[in-house]
């Protein structure tokens, strides 16, 4: 394993043994500072499933894996301890924030008054909702707002990619398997770094470079979601603070 790819590995610390315990991938968002929580096929972005992979794992009455049933307990529970935003966020897929990195990239509260305002209907009542009380479940908003599961499910992927709601748990509150618990990330994580959002968009694009070794534009808009020219001038921006150096392919080093 050479070039690129396999500096990646190494930065996304996958040639060494698998993650055990909700410490130990604690501590690698904090490294990393995201993760999808399952890798995407080509590997493009850290995944918290291959740091933990163990093949030699034992099969579960669940039909899962012991280190797939480990990782799905994390997600759950990394939120509740403060360690980790969970939803759906980085390139648009389930995955985990570190609470440093969440602190740059959250909106101002300017932001989150123009964020709220383009939401669909149903996402600013659901935000309304656990605004107003608190960490609630998923099974309790299907039924209260009439949704099924496929409008849940884009109700929590417009809620996570703005950043507005984290995963929180779970609930046992009826039959079958728990319900994912919601809570709004201001709650759950109420640091915010109070620098204006051209600083700390910067920060946050400096650590991406750092995790990713190298990355361009395109690769920085995807991962959080920005706007190509935005990514494009961020980059540019740390260039000529020296804080980063542009390569010939357009993919950028951190310094």
């Amino acid at each position: 394993m050479s070039g690129i790819h396999g500096l990646r590995i190494k930065r996304w610390r996958m040639d060494r043994p698998p993650l055990r315990t909700a410490d130990e991938a604690a501590s690698y968002i904090y490294d990393v500072g995201f993760a999808l929580l399952f890798g995407d096929r080509g590997a493009s972005l850290p995944a918290l499933r291959e740091a933990a992979r163990d093949d030699d794992s034992p099969l579960l009455p669940t039909g899962w894996t012991e280190d797939i049933e480990r990782i799905w307990t994390w997600k759950d529970e990394l939120p509740l301890m403060g360690r980790a935003w969970v939803g759906r966020f980085v390139a648009a897929r389930q995955s985990l924030v570190s609470p440093g990195l969440l602190a740059l990239l959250r909106p101002g509260e300017s932001e989150q008054a123009l964020i709220l305002g383009a939401l669909s209907p149903t996402c600013r009542k659901v935000f309304e909702r656990v605004e107003a009380e608190g960490p609630t479940s998923m099974r309790m908003i299907r039924q209260d707002f009439g949704l099924d599961s496929r409008a849940s499910q884009r109700v929590l992927a417009e809620l996570g990619q703005a950043l507005l709601l984290t995963n929180y748990g779970t609930a046992q509150d009826g039959p079958g398997w728990p319900s994912c618990v919601i809570e709004s990330t201001g709650r759950a994580f109420p640091a915010q770094d109070p620098r204006p959002a051209g600083e700390r968009r910067r920060d946050a694009a400096l650590l991406l470079l750092d995790t990713m070794v190298t990355a361009d534009a395109r690769q920085l808009a995807r991962a959080f979601r920005w706007p190509r020219k935005e990514a494009a001038a961020v980059l540019a921006g740390l260039a000529d603070e020296g804080r980063a150096r542009p390569g010939a392919d357009g993919a950028y080093r951190p310094c």
